[in-house]
């Protein structure tokens, strides 16, 4: 990692504190050992394509690491471990607030830190073991992970404008109306942006003009509010926007959507602390199935 990471023999040596004959030795070790060269030489060392498999692995030994010493300390200090969650919008509007205050009656003992972003970003972090477990959409790659996964509940993405909005109050919307206003987009690439442009091609009308390309949830709901635009949450997000009377639903649906959402973890068999907060979110999560009118 430290030879990926400067670019050649001497400076690694430096950052790692031995000599560079001890350095280059050890790098000649572990290319022994795997059998294949993990850089070129020359001015400036070159990862070949096996340095990248053999680097992930180190960066996962070294967050292993890490974390058993975080738990150790949280044990030291009267706890009983650590676990690290990340979180789409969909699970941190009520579901994960409310584990987090179970957990807090069941197991106070249990040092919960929490991420929030896309599938995508979270699915990468648990790769590179930055998370234990991920409470998001169970989409198609997810599913084709291979990775421990528990299902929780239905969520419907909800088509959103501002209280008085033109639109706002009709029994009847078509997708041709819609694009007539500006949108929040999520990003390309994503299911969801996927999702949308199949009701857009399915309705038979063009991509709608886009005022911003955001996953920022308090971002594109204020500018909802505020403006003509249109976007999509998650029913859960929807159903807090809706009781605090500041938002509304037209009746659009997506022709399709981007998966239940549920639980993924790394380890086949989870460790007792992981399989008391995942058995948390799952009690929680029965009959959690949404359906807000959108």
């Amino acid at each position: 990692m430290a030879i990926a990471r400067h670019g050649n023999l001497t400076a690694a040596a430096s950052a790692l504190d031995i000599t560079q004959p001890a350095m280059s030795q050890w790098l000649a070790d572990i290319e022994s050992a795997v059998g294949a060269r993990l850089f070129d030489r020359g001015r400036r060392l070159r990862p070949t394509p096996f340095a990248a498999p053999v680097i992930g692995h180190a960066e996962r030994v070294l967050q292993d690491v890490h974390r058993t010493l975080a738990e150790v300390q949280a044990i030291r200090s009267g706890g009983s471990g650590r676990v690290r969650i990340g979180a789409m919008p969909v699970a941190a509007a009520t579901l994960v607030p409310a584990a987090v205050l179970r957990l807090q009656k069941q197991a106070p003992g249990i040092e919960l830190t929490l991420v929030q972003d896309i599938a995508a970003t979270l699915r990468s972090q648990m790769e590179r073991d930055e998370l234990d477990l991920l409470v998001t959409r169970l989409d198609a790659r997810t599913l084709a992970s291979g990775l421990p996964q528990q299902r929780l509940f239905k969520d419907r993405h909800c088509v959103l404008c501002r209280v008085g909005h033109p639109l706002a109050g009709r029994a009847r919307v078509a997708w041709r109306d819609a694009v007539r206003y500006p949108w929040l987009m999520p990003p390309p690439g994503t299911p969801l942006h996927l999702a949308l442009h199949a009701s857009f091609e399915v309705a038979g009308v063009p991509v709608p003009a886009k005022m911003l390309t955001s996953t920022s949830v308090p971002t594109n709901v204020a500018l909802i509010r505020s403006s003509e635009a249109l976007g999509v949450q998650s029913g859960a997000v929807t159903a807090e926007l809706l009781a605090q009377g500041s938002v509304a639903t037209l009746p659009l649906k997506l022709v399709h959507d981007t998966g239940d959402v549920g639980l993924v973890w790394r380890e086949a068999t989870p460790g007792p602390v992981l399989a008391t907060v995942l058995q948390v979110f799952m009690d929680l999560a029965k009959g959690m199935d949404l359906h807000v009118g959108c």
